[in-house]
């Protein structure tokens, strides 16, 4: 029975590491997807924002009108 008792706690024992294992590797995998998730939004929300200053930027250039052109002084001889 001593024998049976000592294999059975070992059984538990390994039963237990493999668990402890593939929650930890659950939990892993979720906080990877979760930083993932947020590297996407955040990239695109900086897109975004990237694509409206570059749109704002084209308007006010065709908005403004071009700087005169300086006369080149007529070169003497």
């Amino acid at each position: 029975m001593l024998q049976q008792s000592k294999q059975r706690m070992a059984a538990d024992n390994q039963f237990l590491k493999l668990q402890t294992k593939s929650l930890s590797r659950g939990r892993m995998t979720s906080e990877m997807e979760s930083i993932i998730q947020q590297r996407a939004e955040n990239t695109a929300r900086l897109r975004d924002l990237r694509l409206a200053k570059e749109a704002q930027d084209q308007a006010l250039a065709l908005a403004s009108p071009p700087p005169p052109k300086k006369k080149r002084a007529k070169a003497k001889g």
